[in-house]
C-alpha cells in the first residue's frame, strides 16, 4: 500500500518490538521506524514528520515524559499534536490519567496489553486531542482587584475563568469541567459557604480553594470543615498561590493514585515472595519443583506424581498411585461437584482444558486451596491420559477472604459496614417489590454519646461502641442484619418482620441500652438510643427507606430520646421533620440564587407624627412566589439552620439601608439562636464597616421568650450591639408577663408590646389594662414602647392617649419593598 503514514517506535525491548511490529504491520497503514534510545529518536524526529509515536518509558538519556514535552513544544518536524502512546511495565489507572493530562499524552498502555495498540491507533486518529498543560480554574471573586491578582498569579499554569456571583459561578460549574474552583469567602450576601456546600453535594471530587481574610483562623477552619480542599489568606502571598491551587487540583489524583499504587505495591511484594520461593525451588532438581506435576490415566487414576505432592498434602507418594484424583478433593468444598463434572468432560474429550480453584484434603485433615490445571496427553494423535499441574494458592485465598471481610465489615466493631448495608437493603427492596414478605429498617443513634467521647476520649468511646454492638448483636435473630454506618449510628435490617414487631424490637433495644452502665475509673456513664423505623414494602427505593428511617429517628429525638418512632405517610411528626429538612435545603438554594427578599413596614412615631423607623421583614422567592416567615421560620428553627437566615437578613438589610436614604432607621429581627452565635457580632461589625453605616440607624429585635432562654447570653449580645451604636428592642413583650423583673436586667432601648393584647384593646378591658401596665413599667425603666397589630383608627388614638411611643400595623401601612418606601404617605 502506497503513501503509508510514518510511525516512530522507540524501545530497546526486543520482545515487545517484535510483537508491536507484527501488530502494526497487520494494519497496512503505517511505515515503522525503530529507535532503540532517546538519542536515536531525537535524530529521527529532526529529520522526519512522524504521524504517530509509540515509546517505552526508559529510553536513555531522557525519559519518554521529557521527550513528550519536547514534542509538544513544537521543535521537531512532526506536529505538536502528533498522537503519542507510552508503554509501561507497571500500571496505575489514575497515575496514567493524571500524567497523560499533564504531558499531553494520548494513551498510557501497559506492556501486558500491547495487543490493544491497534485499537489505540484507531482512536487517536478518530479524535482530536487538545494539547494543553494548563489546568482550568473558575474564580468566583468579590472584587476586581482580586480578579486581577488571581489572573496574574495563575496565568502561567492555569486557564482562568472569572465570575462575580455565587449563582453565576454555580451555573458555570454545572456546565463545564474545571480542575479547581477558587471562592472568595467575602462573596456578596455571605453566599460563599452555601456555594461550597452545594458544590460538595453535587460534585464531591471537585477541589475548592477559599480566599480567607488574613489571620481569620476560625473562618478558615469553618470552610475546611465543610469540605474545602485548601485556603489562601488575603492579602495573598504570591509564592504560595500557584502551589496551593496546583496542589488542590491534583489532590484527588494523588488520593486515588496513592490507593491504586499501594495496592499494586502489595501485589508486587506478594508476587516477589512467591517468585523467590520458585527461584529456590528451581535451583534444585526438577523433581523438587514447587508445583505438583501429575499424570492421570483415562479413568482419572494417578499414574505419576512428583515429590511436591508430598510436601503439599503430607500424603506418601507411593500410597497415592493408582488412586482416583477425586479421592483427595475436599468433599465439603462447594466446587467439588463442578470440578468432578469438568474432569469427566476432559476424560470424555468434550473439552481440551480445565482450570479450577479447589480445596484438597491433606493427610492431617486440613483443607488446602489449590489451582489445578488439566490438559489431555496426546501421543500418536490419540489421547492417552491427562497431564495435571497443581499450585498452592492457600495464602492468596486467605488474603482474598480477609480483604473481602474488610471490604464488608467495620474494623472497630466487626459488624457489617455501610457498603454491605446498602447492598442488602437494595436486595430486600427488590425482593419486597416482587411480592415477597415485607421487611423493616431500624436506624439507631446513641443519645449523649458525645459526652463520653469529649470527657473520656475517643479510645474509651470506642470501647462503648464495641459494647453497644454486643448488646445489639444479642438481640438479633439469625436472619437479621446489623451494620455500623457511622460514628455512633447503627442500622438493623429485620427480615420478614411486620412494623409492630419492629417497633417492639426497637423499644426492647432502647431499654437494654438505657439499662447498661459504662464505668471509667470513678466516673460512671449512662447513654440511651433513639430509633427510627421504616417499612421496606417494595414501593420505594433503598435510599428512600433510609431517609424515612432517618426522619423517624429525628422525631424520636425531638420527642425526648430513648424511644422508637415509626415513619408512616400520614404521620404528622414525620411529615413536619421532612418539611424542616426541605426548608433548610431551600434556604441554602435561596442564598446561592439570591432569592431572599426584604419588605419594610413603617413604625409610626405617635408624638412627632412621622415615621420613627422601619421594620425589615423577610420573605423567600420560591419559583416566583413569595413565601412568608410563618411558613418557613419555624421549620428552620426546628432544623437548627436559622443562623444562616440571621446572617443573610442582616447582610441584605444593611446593604439596602445604604442604597436607600429613605430607610433612615431599620429594625432587624434576630432568631432565638442569635445569642449563642459567635459569628453574629463580627458579621454585624464587618457589614457596618463595609457599607460605612452608622450603628444608630439599626435596631435589633429579639423576642421576649428568646431573651429569657439565656439572660446572660442576651445581655452579652446587647452590650456588644450597643458598642457599635446600634439599639436593641425586646419583641412580643407580655407573652410571659411574669418577666417584668428581667426587663430591668436587660439593657434594651425599647419594648414592643405583643400584638395579641393590642388588636382588641378597645373592646377588651383586660387587654387595655395589660397594654397600659406594660407601657407604664417600660416608661418607669426609661424604655420607649411600640405597639404592633394596630389595625384601626380607634386603636391608634387610644395608644396615643395611653402614652405609647410608636405604632405599627396595617392601619398605618402594609410591608412594602424598599423601592416603594419613598412614596409612603400616612395621615392619622
Amino acid at each position: 500500500m502506497e503513501n503509508k503514514l510514518p510511525l516512530l517506535l522507540i524501545s530497546a525491548d526486543v520482545s515487545i518490538n517484535k510483537k508491536l511490529l507484527k501488530l502494526i504491520d497487520s494494519l497496512q497503514f503505517f511505515s515503522v521506524d525503530l529507535a532503540l534510545d532517546s538519542s536515536d529518536a531525537i535524530v529521527k524526529l529532526r529529520e522526519k514528520d512522524y504521524k504517530f509515536i509509540i515509546s517505552d518509558i526508559n529510553i536513555g538519556d531522557i525519559d519518554a515524559w521529557c521527550l513528550s514535552s519536547l514534542i509538544r513544544s513544537d521543535i521537531y518536524r512532526c506536529e505538536r499534536k502528533t498522537p503519542i502512546v507510552l508503554l509501561t511495565d507497571t500500571y496505575s489507572e489514575r497515575i496514567a490519567e493524571a500524567t497523560a493530562k499533564s504531558f499531553g499524552i494520548n494513551a498510557v498502555l501497559p506492556k501486558s496489553e500491547s495487543s490493544r495498540v491497534n485499537e489505540i491507533l484507531a482512536d487517536a486518529f478518530s479524535k482530536s486531542l487538545p494539547i494543553s498543560d494548563k489546568l482550568k480554574t473558575l474564580s468566583i471573586l468579590a472584587n476586581e482587584e482580586l480578579e486581577l491578582n488571581i489572573s496574574h498569579l495563575l496565568e502561567d499554569r492555569f486557564h482562568v475563568e472569572l465570575s462575580h456571583k455565587a449563582k453565576e459561578g454555580l451555573s458555570q460549574i454545572r456546565q463545564k469541567d474545571y480542575d479547581v474552583i477558587i471562592i472568595d469567602a467575602e462573596l456578596e450576601n455571605d453566599s460563599a459557604l452555601p456555594l461550597l456546600q452545594t458544590i460538595i453535594n453535587e460534585q464531591g471530587n471537585l477541589p475548592v480553594v477559599v480566599l480567607i481574610p488574613r489571620d481569620d483562623v476560625k473562618l478558615a477552619e469553618t470552610f475546611m470543615l465543610h469540605g474545602a480542599s485548601d485556603f489562601i489568606y488575603v492579602p495573598m502571598n504570591p509564592a504560595r498561590v500557584v502551589n496551593i491551587c496546583e496542589r488542590a487540583a491534583r489532590r484527588n489524583d494523588f488520593i486515588v493514585s496513592n490507593s491504586q499504587f499501594g495496592f499494586k505495591v502489595k501485589q508486587l511484594e506478594q508476587s516477589e515472595q512467591q517468585y523467590r520461593h520458585l527461584l529456590q525451588a528451581h535451583s534444585q532438581l526438577l523433581s523438587n519443583i514447587s508445583s505438583v506435576v501429575m499424570e492421570l490415566n483415562e479413568a482419572g487414576q494417578i499414574r505419576f506424581i512428583n515429590k511436591a505432592w508430598q510436601r503439599l498434602t503430607d500424603f506418601n507418594i507411593e500410597d497415592c498411585l493408582d488412586k482416583n484424583l477425586m479421592e483427595f478433593i475436599d468433599a465439603d468444598e462447594l466446587g467439588a461437584t463442578r470440578f468432578s463434572n469438568r474432569l469427566s468432560e476432559l476424560l470424555l474429550r468434550k473439552t481440551h482444558f480445565v482450570s479450577e480453584e479447589i480445596k484438597l484434603q491433606s493427610a492431617v485433615g486440613d483443607s488446602i486451596w489449590v489451582e489445578i490445571k488439566l490438559r489431555p496427553l496426546i501421543k500418536g494423535g490419540e489421547q492417552t491420559g491427562i497431564a495435571a499441574t497443581i499450585d498452592n494458592i492457600n495464602e492468596r485465598k486467605k488474603a482474598e477472604e480477609k480483604l473481602q471481610h474488610l471490604a464488608l465489615h467495620d474494623t472497630l466493631t466487626g459488624l457489617f459496614n455501610r457498603y454491605y448495608f446498602d447492598t442488602e437493603l437494595a436486595r430486600l427492596t427488590l425482593l419486597a417489590s416482587r411480592g415477597s414478605n415485607n421487611h423493616c429498617l431500624l436506624y439507631i443513634d446513641l443519645d449523649h454519646f458525645k459526652i463520653i467521647n469529649d470527657t473520656e476520649g475517643h479510645q474509651m468511646g470506642d470501647l462503648v461502641l464495641k459494647e453497644v454492638s454486643q448488646i445489639l448483636s444479642k438481640r438479633l435473630r439469625q436472619s437479621d442484619i446489623l451494620c455500623r454506618v457511622g460514628g455512633d449510628e447503627f442500622v438493623i435490617l429485620l427480615v420478614d418482620t411486620e412494623v409492630n414487631d419492629a417497633v417492639e424490637i426497637g423499644n426492647d433495644i432502647c431499654k437494654q441500652i438505657a439499662d447498661a452502665h459504662f464505668q471509667f475509673g470513678n466516673n460512671s456513664y449512662k447513654i440511651s438510643a433513639s430509633i427510627g423505623v421504616s417499612e421496606v414494602d417494595g414501593n420505594a427505593t433503598g435510599p428512600e427507606y433510609l431517609r424515612q428511617a432517618d426522619i423517624a429517628l429525628y422525631v424520636a429525638k425531638n420527642k425526648g430520646r430513648n424511644r422508637t418512632h415509626c415513619y408512616t405517610d400520614d404521620d404528622v411528626e414525620s411529615k413536619q421533620q421532612h418539611d424542616n429538612l426541605k426548608w433548610a435545603h431551600r434556604l441554602q438554594e435561596a442564598v446561592v440564587n439570591d432569592s431572599i427578599v426584604l419588605h419594610f413596614q413603617p413604625v409610626w412615631d405617635i408624638k412627632n407624627n412621622c415615621v420613627g423607623y422601619y421594620e425589615a421583614l423577610v420573605r423567600l422567592n420560591i419559583n416566583g412566589t413569595l413565601v412568608y416567615p410563618n411558613d418557613f421560620i419555624p421549620a428552620l428553627e426546628r432544623a437548627e439552620d436559622i443562623n444562616l437566615l440571621d446572617h443573610q437578613v442582616i447582610s441584605k438589610a444593611i446593604k439596602l439601608i445604604e442604597q436607600h436614604s429613605s430607610l433612615h432607621k431599620v429594625a432587624i429581627n434576630l432568631s432565638a439562636q442569635a445569642f449563642s452565635d459567635e459569628r453574629l457580632f463580627p458579621l454585624i461589625k464587618e457589614k457596618l464597616e463595609k457599607y460605612n453605616l452608622d450603628g444608630n440607624r439599626i435596631i435589633f429585635e429579639l423576642t421576649e421568650s428568646a431573651s429569657l432562654t439565656n439572660v446572660s447570653g442576651t445581655r452579652r449580645l446587647i452590650n456588644q450591639i450597643n458598642e457599635l451604636g446600634c439599639q436593641f428592642s425586646i419583641d412580643d413583650f407580655g407573652t410571659g408577663f411574669s418577666t417584668f423583673a428581667y426587663l430591668r436586667e436587660l439593657p434594651a432601648h425599647s419594648v414592643k408590646i405583643d400584638g395579641s393584647f393590642v388588636k382588641d384593646m378597645t373592646k377588651n378591658s383586660a387587654d387595655h389594662t395589660l397594654v397600659t401596665a406594660i407601657n407604664n413599667i417600660a416608661k418607669a425603666l426609661e424604655k420607649s414602647t411600640v405597639a404592633e397589630f394596630v389595625e384601626d383608627k380607634s386603636t391608634f388614638k387610644e395608644l396615643g392617649a395611653i402614652g405609647v411611643d410608636y405604632a405599627q400595623g396595617y392601619f398605618i401601612s402594609r410591608p412594602v419593598p424598599a423601592e416603594e418606601i419613598a412614596e409612603f404617605r400616612f395621615e392619622p
